[in-house]
């Protein structure tokens, strides 16, 4: 009898420190993670969610990489509609003095040839807009200005017939691929007829002007009210164009703080249900420090009473 019971707490002994030792693992592994705020910093330990996991985070990354991308082509339409907003305004100066030269007693006053000079000149700065160094109406040729303005804007080869003489950019267009299968193209070059008929109307003009030639005066004035309602058509252009971007971010945002979620689930600790678990294991952890207290106190003597 006597083994017997030495054989039987000696069981019991053993079982309670194992149990000690794995709720106090246990307790550990809670405590990390409450402290950490993840539930493991091992693969192998997501047992079963691993694919999950990598699934999510690279399509999280893929997210962030296209809001990113749209970011930028976001900021370089909002740069091109601020010079085109510009342009317009130097386009309606031109086409102001056009009139106001061809009204006869303002003719030797206005310094016809020397102001509409100057506005083709800005004309031309606007069409050089570049952020970081990379000109927003070259096409792809980014590194170049479009618009040649040295020594002077050049002219077109013939007077009355708009070309790109001026442009030295590229004849191919910026893409930009803001979600998959979906590919937009930055299309305003400043080789657009828009910019054609400006330019030409405004040399058109100081031609008209120093021939006293009312007929060159009136085809300008025609030329560039067409060069201008393109102008505008574009500005609405490029504002779909950035409304359109937007959209397509704000969709790529919110399905990426969704997956962000999803993943949190699984890797982020559950602060409160974890708390909760370290509450329950130190109440059995407590109860087994009183158990292994009881058994080492325990004596022959005792189980003979």
């Amino acid at each position: 009898m006597t083994i017997i019971s030495r054989i039987s707490t000696y069981g019991l002994h053993q079982k309670t420190i194992g149990d000690f030792n794995s709720v106090q693992s246990h307790l550990a592994n809670l405590q990390n993670q409450i402290s950490s705020g993840f539930k493991t910093d091992r693969f192998q330990d997501l047992i079963g969610e691993v694919e999950q996991f990598v699934d999510l985070e690279g399509e999280i990354k893929k997210l962030q990489n296209y809001e990113t991308t749209n970011a930028e082509g976001i900021s370089r339409y909002r740069t091109q509609r601020v010079a085109i907003e510009e342009m317009i305004q130097v386009g309606d100066q031109i086409e102001d003095l056009m009139t106001l030269r061809r009204n006869g007693a303002n003719e030797d006053k206005i310094a016809f040839a020397q102001q509409m000079r100057g506005y083709i000149t800005t004309f031309a700065r606007e069409l050089n807009t570049n952020i970081g160094g990379r000109y927003l109406f070259a096409g792809t040729r980014t590194n170049v200005q479009p618009v040649i303005t040295e020594p002077s804007v050049p002219k077109p080869v013939t007077s009355t017939i708009p070309d790109d003489s001026f442009y030295q950019g590229s004849k191919e267009n910026v893409i930009l691929r803001p979600r998959s299968g979906l590919d937009i193209e930055f299309k305003t070059r400043a080789d657009d007829e828009a910019f054609q008929k400006i330019v030409t109307a405004a040399w058109l003009s100081i031609e008209g002007d120093g021939e006293d030639d009312d007929d060159k005066l009136v085809q300008a004035v025609d030329m560039i009210q067409q060069g201008l309602d393109r102008l505008i058509s574009i500005q609405a252009d490029v504002d779909g164009e950035i409304l359109n971007l937007e959209n397509i971010n704000e969709r790529h945002e919110s399905l990426r703080l969704y997956l962000t979620g999803v993943s949190e689930e699984i890797i982020k600790t559950d602060i409160l249900t974890a708390s909760t678990q370290v509450a329950i294991d130190q109440t059995i952890l407590s109860a087994s420090f009183q158990a292994f207290a009881r058994i080492n106190s325990l004596n022959l003597v005792d189980y003979l009473r």
